[in-house]
């Protein structure tokens, strides 16, 4: 119905109806080719028979989130750039970040019906500032949350069956959730690589995610779930159900900015240290992932990058 933002029926809409967009669908990017002088030239891709294309470009933005953009980049290896685009610092993949996530449930007497509003119908931001004092670095947001039936003994209980499991889907009619949206420590060990011993369905290496949790992560995550137990049981809760961690969330940092390529891959524009005329527009270029959910801001800093790039080519500096 148009109630929610999109770039499906916003952003594309729009730039569709100026005529200069060529929207190429079920198209995969295989790898982004460069020439003598190193700058970004094309990119090789397959269409949606399968057949290898080549589209020639002036400037290469790339925005397939942390782990395919990273991948693509990693893939796009050369002669000149043996370990992948604008790589040479070997910064391209690391400092995967995911957010530290987790659910906790409250069953009432009386029934809640979280399902009929969205699925996250509030926030809760008093964690969200750096207090030492709470055992750890960086602050989370508790999110009111709702999950599916059928996606609730999936994602978000610590169950496999059992009478104990039986009583809380029993009771799904009276069930509260809040999650954990919580600030995942940039490390340089997790991070994404290629794994050539698979390949996907064009014959490519796919992406390997190497994460081990840090002790701050473990420490807020335990924080979190306990002040949403007692926010739970303070509204009167019956009872208080922690469920598991979820599966990564929000894929963030593995093309970071940084003032030099010696920590990061981009500069404060997402434009590539080593290669001028490629761009990162996603979550990749962020060199945090905060508490909060990052859409906005990676909206911000995609339009704020083509406002900067619109400069640049009119002084003809890329």
């Amino acid at each position: 119905m148009g109630a929610k933002w999109s770039t499906l029926y916003t952003e594309i809409p729009k730039a569709q109806a100026t005529g200069k967009l060529d929207l190429r669908l079920e198209a995969t990017a295989c790898r982004i080719e460069h020439g003598k002088d190193g700058r970004a030239n094309a990119v090789v891709y397959r269409d949606r028979q399968g057949f290898e294309q080549r589209q020639h470009a002036r400037i290469v933005c790339v925005a397939g989130n942390a782990i395919e953009t990273a991948r693509l980049l990693l893939l796009s290896e050369s002669s000149q750039f043996p370990n992948g685009l604008g790589n040479s610092s070997g910064q391209v993949g690391r400092n995967y970040c995911h957010q530290i996530t987790g659910f906790v449930w409250g069953i009432f007497d009386k029934p809640i019906y979280s399902w009929r509003g969205a699925t996250l119908a509030g926030v809760v931001e008093d964690e969200a500032v750096n207090n030492l004092s709470r055992g750890f670095v960086g602050g989370y947001r508790m999110e009111l949350v709702t999950l599916d039936l059928p996606t609730l003994p999936l994602v978000g209980l610590p169950y496999g069956w059992g009478r104990d499991f039986t009583s809380v889907i029993e009771n799904y009619r009276n069930l509260s959730g809040m999650f954990i949206n919580g600030e995942d420590l940039p490390r340089s060990q997790n991070r994404i690589t290629l794994n050539p011993q698979i390949k996907d369905s064009l014959g490519l290496a796919v992406a390997h995610v190497h994460v081990e949790e840090h002790t701050n992560d473990q420490a807020l995550r335990t924080h979190a779930q306990g002040q949403m137990r007692r926010m739970f049981e303070a509204v009167g809760a019956n009872r208080v159900v922690e469920g598991p961690t979820p599966p990564a969330t929000h894929n963030l940092c593995t093309a970071r900015m940084s003032r030099g390529p010696e920590d990061g891959v981009t500069n404060q524009w997402g434009q590539s240290h080593e290669v001028k005329n490629l761009f990162i527009s996603d979550g990749s270029a962020l060199s945090t992932p905060g508490c909060a959910n990052p859409t906005l801001t990676i909206v911000a800093l995609a339009l704020r990058q083509a406002e900067f790039i619109a400069g640049e080519m009119k002084a003809g500096n890329i």
